[in-house]
């Protein structure tokens, strides 16, 4: 009961008082203690009192379901006519009992309880979550309210944003419907694969600004003097780089085609899956940071049985803003990459600048190849660069494959 109430109890007092009305003065009495009762009864309504949410899984793929466990409890002798809390939710991972009802926060929703305890009591509620969408994800915040028996007079506490949730995105099975009939060496044959076999010495060629100085010519040096890098195959390391343009839209302005971004995140895992299956050394590397750590989202090439689960962490966190260009992005990064290694880059728009440094790595002795994300726009003629395409018309969220045509 707030101030309305005293000042209420205050004027009865002083009616009774002119009227000498010992029933007015007992009821002004009786709301004067209420009053007092009531607002010492909020001031610890919430005191000793906890929440917990928990799942039974942080990490999970696309479609599966995890279980959602919360726990209230009141560890004080003074009981709770009634507590209400709210636990925001992601949309994409909500779950499937209890009252939920819209949140401020786009992309989020809240599960409301109503519920009373008495003193030293615990509640556990379980509920199912299915995971609907790749993506990360965090539980909360959690505000929680009390008050006293009429409900006149509340108070609350509130909980921040905890236990991130990783969704992955689906891995699928890959479909090659056609194959280059010559890779970026010319006498390469595709045995089946995409992956070239660059398992014989390649020779040697000019010497650019970056490369290894294991790997200088030094005989060739002797005998021209002009440097000469050596070109090394994969056979015995062989090395399967993607890099993923997030971009979906000539200009950054114009907002970004959601399905297309899905479809490329499908794409590189399937071409990760398919690659670490044959034995490669399979690295990834987006063109963005992650908004968890402000670091770039990149996984380096290895053939590890957790490097899947790796670059599947790297693209559950993928959103649609670059931090910068793909063309700079993949002359920075080719440099440390293994000169035998196969760097395909997955993106929905190609521009120029891009083009021009697939065509200069592929000049430089680079095994490159393109996977076009969508049938929109067409490729810049006359480079030579294998191209493959993942039709844009398909839902990404029905495939049940991958195909490269």
């Amino acid at each position: 009961m707030g101030t309305p109430w005293v000042y209420l109890a205050i004027l009865l007092a002083l009616v009774s008082a002119a009227l000498s009305s010992v029933a007015l003065l007992l009821v002004a009495v009786l709301i004067l203690v209420l009053a007092a009762v009531t607002r010492l009864w909020v001031k610890y309504c919430l005191t000793r009192v906890e929440y917990h949410h928990s799942l039974s899984s942080y990490r999970a793929f696309t479609g599966e379901e995890v279980v959602l466990t919360t726990e209230l409890s009141n560890g004080k002798f003074l009981p709770m006519p009634w507590v209400q809390v709210k636990d925001e939710m992601p949309q994409y991972a909500a779950p499937l009992q209890g009252r939920i009802v819209p949140s401020p926060e786009q992309g989020r929703i809240i599960l409301a309880t109503l519920l009373s305890m008495s003193w030293y009591y615990k509640i556990t509620r379980r509920y199912s979550v299915v995971c609907q969408r790749r993506g990360h994800y965090y539980l909360g915040p959690t505000e929680i309210r009390s008050g006293d028996l009429f409900g006149m007079f509340s108070r609350e506490m509130r909980q921040g944003r905890d236990h991130l949730l990783l969704v992955y995105p689906r891995v699928l099975p890959l479909v090659l419907a056609r194959f280059a009939s010559r890779e970026p060496y010319g006498s390469v044959r595709l045995r089946n694969s995409l992956i070239d076999d660059l398992s014989r010495p390649m020779g040697s060629r000019e010497y650019v600004v970056g490369d290894s100085l294991r790997h200088i010519h030094w005989k060739a040096f002797a005998r021209t003097g002009q440097l000469q890098t050596r070109v090394f195959d994969a056979s015995t390391t062989p090395n399967f780089v993607m890099f993923y343009g997030v971009r979906t839209v000539e200009q950054p302005l114009q907002g970004s085609r959601p399905h297309l971004l899905e479809l490329g995140i499908l794409t590189v895992t399937a071409l990760a899956n398919y690659a670490l299956e044959r034995g490669l050394s399979v690295g990834a590397y987006v063109n963005q940071t992650s908004r968890l750590t402000s670091k770039l989202l990149q996984s380096p090439p290895a053939a590890s049985p957790e490097q899947l689960t790796h670059i599947l962490e790297l693209m559950a966190q993928v959103h649609p803003e670059e931090s910068e260009s793909l063309a700079h992005m993949l002359s920075d990064r080719s440099r440390t990459l293994p000169w035998g290694a196969t760097i395909l880059v997955v993106t929905a728009v190609v521009d120029e600048a891009t083009y021009a440094t697939m065509t200069r790595l592929r000049r430089a002795g680079r095994a490159v190849a393109l996977v076009k994300i969508g049938d929109d726009g067409e490729p810049l003629a006359g480079l030579g660069i294998p191209t493959y395409v993942v039709s844009g018309a398909l839902d990404w969220q029905k495939m049940e494959q991958v195909v490269l045509s």
